[in-house]
């Protein structure tokens, strides 16, 4: 039996590659092979980058950390930067939702990135993976910082991988409760992407609401839109650059999965992602989750797809605790069952 390990990082504790290494190393089945994925939030450096240096940055609540600058590619083909806007002010680098300051939290670190990507090489191009964020800015810590440093015209194509296709003006309501806001502080900040929304008409002639996905990383993926910035699905860019589709089609079994499954998952996320092209060929899908909605595993288990939820099977806390070994130990009592027959 040929199965495909293809998930996604189990947020804060254990990342794609490690599940998936793992996994491969699970004796009682023929063949695993390996292929973590991101949709453009943690991770996403990792599995795009052939090689990377470290940057003096910024986290999304102004203290100094450092971030890592990607790169794909050799001097004779070209260059592309990769970023990760989750390197410098992803949720959690702040200690997560209970440690963040919702208000307070910008964007300005991803500006330092940018600029030390320009200044340090001449790419052919730069990939930002933007997800995973611990702010609801509307991008105004980075457009600042771009407008301040005379960045706002750059000569190299930007591709923005999405997470989400969630819109400018809603970024609050939906996302600013996961970063720590509460029904108050959700409130403010939709108060102060509505009045950004007006001020990038203004500057740049431009209604963010009028785009899908702008709304992804706090808003700050309106502000790449903003200096003309292509946004893309963050899911496609990695599957196309790994060659999903292919692996999919050799597997008899694929098995995915991220740290929590809800009804989002089905819509840019590698879950779903996944599952589309699993499904368009033929093959058994295995989700496996650190928690879920009930709503969910409902719609999975519709969709004639195995699934299995580690906080359910042994409890939240250990399900946090070892998620690795879980899995490895899963995969191990469910090879047999799950071997076509």
């Amino acid at each position: 039996m040929k199965v495909l390990a293809a998930f996604d990082s189990f947020k804060g504790t254990a990342s794609a590659r490690d599940i998936c290494r793992v996994l491969a190393g699970v004796p009682t089945v023929d063949e695993v092979r390996e292929c973590p994925l991101s949709d453009g939030g943690d991770g996403f450096l990792d599995i795009l980058a052939d090689r990377w240096e470290q940057v003096d940055t910024v986290d999304a609540l102004g203290h100094p950390c450092v971030a890592r600058l990607g790169y794909r590619g050799s001097d004779q083909s070209g260059v592309e930067v990769i970023l990760e806007t989750a390197e410098a002010i992803g949720l959690t680098r702040v200690g997560g939702a209970a440690q963040n300051d919702p208000i307070r939290a910008d964007s300005t670190g991803v500006a330092i990135l940018f600029e030390e990507a320009l200044k340090r090489t001449q790419p052919v191009s730069i990939l930002i993976g933007c997800g995973g964020s611990a702010v609801t800015d509307g991008g105004l810590g980075f457009i600042r910082r771009i407008r301040q440093r005379g960045l706002e015209t750059c000569a190299v194509p930007l591709r923005i991988g999405l997470d989400v296709q969630t819109r400018f003006s809603d970024a609050a309501a939906v996302f600013a409760p996961q970063k720590g806001a509460g029904a108050d502080e959700v409130k403010v900040l939709a108060s102060r992407l509505k009045a950004l929304r007006r001020w990038y008409q203004r500057w740049y002639g431009l209604d963010l609401d009028q785009f899908d996905g702008t709304g992804a990383a706090g808003g700050l993926s309106g502000a790449f839109l903003a200096l003309g910035a292509i946004l893309t699905s963050g899911f496609d860019e990695v599957a196309g650059r790994v060659q999903l589709a292919r692996h999919i089609g050799d597997a008899d079994l694929v098995m995915t999965g991220e740290g929590r499954l809800d009804m989002s998952s089905f819509d840019g996320k590698v879950v779903g992602g996944v599952l589309k092209l699993a499904e368009s060929r033929g093959k058994p899908v295995w989700v496996v989750v650190g928690s879920a909605t009930a709503e969910a595993v409902h719609a999975l288990r519709q969709r004639g797809h195995q699934v299995s939820v580690l906080s359910d099977l042994v409890g939240p806390e250990a399900a946090l605790t070892d998620p690795l070994g879980l899995l490895a130990r899963l995969l191990v009592a469910e090879s047999d069952r799950m071997r076509p027959r």
